[in-house]
């Protein structure tokens, strides 16, 4: 891994201590306009320079288009920092595109969903692949996002004698969407993640998470008469205070009194209970099961084995209804944000 000391003022972001646990996957995430791009770019050029061109880059964003509105400006921030280099883009920013530093091949461009394309070209000379913007702030994500990112790991990090090359980092940059998003479930990082807690390290070191929430620069955006209006708002959380906008303690509470165990659900591997509790005339949605319960119904085909049977395929089924009135009506709870996770995920299935 490395480090790189940054001339630059220290109360914008710095990656150097993410880089320092030495995990191939890091995840950086923050409040907006703290420099998160400004100093990923220039680690990725200056690896470069110090490698004698050995060390390329490869830019990621989902699709193509996003590509087209990043890649050919990627430079034009960093470039008052290098007066003796020059820099240039070869293409539209599309997957292919060849960024150029002093006139040799430093960088290229591809798009997570054109990424398999890639799987039989040689990359041996990359060692930076940098996905800026990787939470999606609709929620729409690739079918097998998590898939295709690993996918691309693999390829790039292979060669050399050695099936994956320790030196290959993955970045993940985002300012603080939601912790609902494919990588964090799929790579189990929500349940390890502490709220406040900067850095969260995966016990087998394979990633990082850095959650940073620099309140200097947010008190200069509060300061001006925009962020003092912003500082209102639910987004003004988001943009200055780190807070992650698309999730909330809504509907999140313990269940009391009497209940009625009504069925079990299965998402994605993981079991949920479903009660009804009648003396607070509300459904809640927990991480108990009930292991004599026949009433499973998985909730993708992925997850569907004999005896149980697949809930969405299914409208009219009469838990179905039971629980789509609840949740229409306001009277569906959860007993945590895991469970409100899982069953958002069911609802935008289901549609």
């Amino acid at each position: 891994m490395f480090l790189v000391i940054l001339l630059a003022d220290k109360k914008y972001y710095s990656g150097n201590k993410v880089c320092s646990y030495g995990c191939p996957w890091i995840f950086s995430l923050g409040n907006r306009s703290i420099g998160k791009t400004f100093d990923w770019t220039r680690k990725c050029i200056n690896r470069f320079l110090k490698s004698n061109g050995r060390n390329k880059f490869l830019l990621v964003r989902r699709y193509d288009e996003d590509l087209k509105k990043s890649v050919p400006t990627f430079f034009d921030a960093v470039r008052f920092k290098y007066p003796d280099h020059s820099f240039d883009v070869h293409g539209n920013g599309k997957s292919g595109t060849r960024l150029y530093i002093d006139g040799e091949f430093a960088g290229m461009s591809m798009s997570l969903k054109a990424a398999k394309k890639y799987k039989s070209v040689p990359l041996i000379d990359f060692t930076t692949i940098l996905h800026d913007e990787f939470l999606s702030e609709d929620g729409i994500y690739l079918n097998d996002e998590v898939g295709s990112a690993l996918g691309l790991y693999m390829s790039v990090a292979r060669g050399n004698g050695e099936v994956i090359r320790t030196d290959v980092q993955y970045v993940h940059l985002a300012n603080t969407v939601s912790m609902n998003n494919p990588y964090f479930r799929e790579l189990h990082i929500r349940e390890h993640l502490i709220p406040g807690k900067e850095y969260t390290v995966d016990p087998d070191r394979a990633w990082v998470v850095e959650i940073t929430n620099n309140k200097e620069i947010a008190q200069e955006i509060n300061n001006t008469p925009f962020g003092k209006m912003l500082a209102k708002t639910k987004y003004g959380d988001y943009a200055m205070k780190s807070a992650f906008y698309l999730d909330d303690n809504t509907f999140i509470q313990k269940p009391s009194g009497n209940s009625e165990y009504l069925c079990t659900m299965i998402w994605k591997d993981e079991k949920f209970g479903v009660y009804d509790y009648t003396d607070e005339g509300l459904l809640y949605i927990t991480t108990k099961v009930d292991p004599t319960c026949k009433q499973i119904f998985s909730l993708t085909t992925a997850d569907h084995k004999p005896n149980y049977m697949l809930l969405y395929r299914n409208k009219y089924n009469p838990v179905y209804e039971i629980v789509r009135f609840a949740y229409d009506n306001a009277l569906l709870r959860f007993e945590t944000m895991e469970c409100k996770f899982m069953f958002l995920d069911f609802m935008e299935f289901t549609v």
